[in-house]
């Protein structure tokens, strides 16, 4: 393999296989990394525009019952600081987003395990009536795996009743490294990573926009960061013709502080800013 080739070709928007992005990633600098995906950037927006999407993150529930090793802040069903969003704390929070500038809302939280379709249809429906202007950028693949095991339901029926009830959009929530050996070890309580693909799947049929996400820099390899890019792409690359999938792709390293991975596994955050900026342009080139 040549970098200047492979370069060359992902400039031409061609497909990079997870063995040309390891070698990338292995061999080009980061000056070159950069220069490409920026290049790619002025191709796809010739305008040079820029868009920030305002937005607010609320969790619904902080009740858990997925133990994700990484997380600090799940609560267990019954525990003292458990919680359960009410209307009201919505309202204050949707109305101070308003005041600064914001429309949408990011609506996640843990699996709770008595909190079903119902619940949830339910919330949307209230908090479009109130704000029928507001966005709801809502839940994720794992909890709509979760409500679907807990209903008894599809996908594509959980997500086709909250679309109706005014879910907008679904985050990329939850897919970390779809490899399941990471999952296994880091999340084994949600959704195997080929079902958080196929719920995306089931979104974009339904032309539900979606986002996609990598939590990097803990217990998994290169090999499984660009086989997991690889196969987000395969899922956008599937997606009806009318429908526009993934909006955006967001990589950010593992935050370490006070998890189980580190205390239990002395697994920290070593990713460099230098590595970051890498992994962001080879995201956007592969």
């Amino acid at each position: 393999m040549e970098t200047a080739e492979l370069l060359k070709r992902a400039l031409q928007f061609d497909f990079l296989t997870k063995e040309e992005g390891v070698f990338l990633y292995h061999n080009a600098s980061t000056a070159e990394l950069a220069f490409v995906a920026n290049e790619l950037r002025k191709k796809q927006v010739p305008s040079g525009k820029v868009t920030w999407q305002i937005d607010r993150n609320v969790n619904t529930t902080n009740v858990c019952i997925a133990n994700c090793k990484f997380c600090n802040f799940f609560r267990r069903p019954g525990h003292d600081e458990s919680y359960i969003t009410d209307i009201e704390t919505y309202k204050i929070k949707i109305e101070e987003t308003f005041k600064l500038g914001g429309d949408q809302l990011l609506l996640q939280g843990g699996h709770h395990p008595d909190l079903g379709l119902e619940f949830y249809a339910d919330l949307f429906r209230k908090l479009k009536a109130l704000y029928p202007d507001l966005k709801l950028h809502a839940l994720g693949p794992p909890e709509i795996a979760h409500v679907a095991k807990l209903d008894k339901l599809s996908h594509t029926e959980v997500l086709a009743t909250l679309k109706a009830a005014g879910m907008d959009s679904l985050p990329g929530a939850g897919a970390e490294i779809l490899n399941d050996r990471v999952r296994r070890l880091i999340s084994k309580g949600k959704c195997g990573g080929q079902e958080w693909l196929d719920v995306m799947r089931a979104a974009h049929q339904l032309d539900i926009t979606t986002s996609a996400t990598m939590m990097f820099g803990h217990v998994e390899t290169i090999e499984e960061r660009f086989e997991h890019l690889v196969w987000i792409r395969e899922v956008q690359s599937e997606k009806p013709e009318n429908a526009k999938g993934f909006l955006a792709f967001i990589p950010w390293p593992f935050q370490d502080d006070g998890t189980l991975l580190k205390r239990l596994r002395g697994i920290s955050n070593n990713v460099s800013g230098d590595e970051y900026i890498r992994m962001l342009a080879l995201s956007r080139i592969m």
